[in-house]
């Protein structure tokens, strides 16, 4: 009789030890798991959310409307023209030192404009990498132009348009529109795709000038130069390989004048519609010069052989 109950209550305590057991292994795993959750928890707390990217529909070159826009000249020319909407104007500490930086002030103080006095170091962080000379505007993207802003000749022609194939690189977009400006050229049109926006560094490379010179932007840049040339146009394309040189350019009627791309020069398409391809002579040794230089030795020529600006 002892031996049979010893035998019950060791299997009974081993049933309890095996049960026990059993519920600390599930004890410890429900505690694992729950660490587990309260870990994952804290990271995404300490984390900051994933940033989300605005998706632009359509085919506009500029998909941010706010930026930056920094430089002595191209905030001037901003604040005067005021062909785009400007939030904000930052000034270096001690702007009132120089004079540009006290005119650019009072011209935000004019239009009713925030204006801030911060270190120079927050300048930079604005603006990375960016000659900013102590001033900075946030403001938003500056529209293009239509025709109908252009003004006309007594004759009722635009004397000279420049048309751009597909520029991509904003400093020579910038500095061709420099050039445009310098030599009183009606308009530059650029094909709405391929091509630079009118960035903050286009405007710091014009040196101002995009704030207020005609820049269009076209669907189809050779059904454009095609459909001026029905309106009395005569195009002329500037290529490398081209017999005639610039100086034997004689027309006095209306011009279109179509630069090419850095690397591969005026499209197929666009080539085919002109009526005239020249190039420009120099030293063989060099192939050719930059977009932004042709433009000026072009338009430099024109301007004292024929007159027509």
């Amino acid at each position: 009789m002892r031996k049979n109950e010893f035998r019950n209550n060791n299997m009974q305590e081993r049933k309890h030890n095996s049960t026990g057991g059993k519920n600390l292994q599930a004890f410890k795993k429900r505690s694992r798991c729950e660490n587990s959750k309260l870990n994952r928890n804290k990271n995404e707390i300490d984390q900051p959310p994933p940033l989300k990217r605005k998706v632009v529909k359509g085919r506009k070159k500029i998909a941010s409307t706010s930026l930056y826009l920094y430089g002595v000249l191209p905030v001037e020319a901003a604040l005067i023209h005021r062909r785009r909407k400007i939030d904000h104007l930052y000034l270096k500490k001690a702007a009132d030192s120089s004079k540009r930086l006290r005119k650019i002030r009072l011209l935000g103080e004019q239009y009713g404009i925030p204006v801030s006095e911060v270190s120079v170091k927050k300048l930079e962080e604005m603006c990375p990498d960016a000659l900013h000379q102590g001033v900075v505007i946030s403001c938003e993207s500056l529209p293009y132009s239509s025709f109908s802003d252009l003004p006309q000749t007594v004759e009722g022609k635009y004397n000279l348009i420049v048309a751009l194939d597909q520029i991509t690189d904003p400093h020579n977009l910038g500095a061709i529109l420099r050039t445009c400006g310098f030599f009183k050229v009606s308009a530059v049109v650029v094909p709405q795709d391929h091509t630079s926006g009118l960035t903050a560094v286009v405007a710091k490379a014009s040196a101002g000038v995009s704030e207020w010179f005609p820049v269009i932007s076209v669907p189809n840049l050779a059904r454009f130069i095609q459909q001026q040339k029905s309106n009395g146009f005569w195009v002329v394309g500037l290529v490398e390989d081209a017999v005639e040189n610039v100086s034997e350019l004689s027309q006095d009627r209306p011009i279109i004048l179509v630069l090419g791309n850095e690397g591969k020069g005026i499209r197929p398409l666009s080539r085919r519609h002109c009526d005239w391809l020249v190039s420009i002579p120099g030293n063989p040794e060099v192939s050719s010069l930059n977009v932004s230089n042709a433009a000026a030795v072009v338009l430099f020529h024109l301007q004292n052989q024929h007159q027509i600006f």
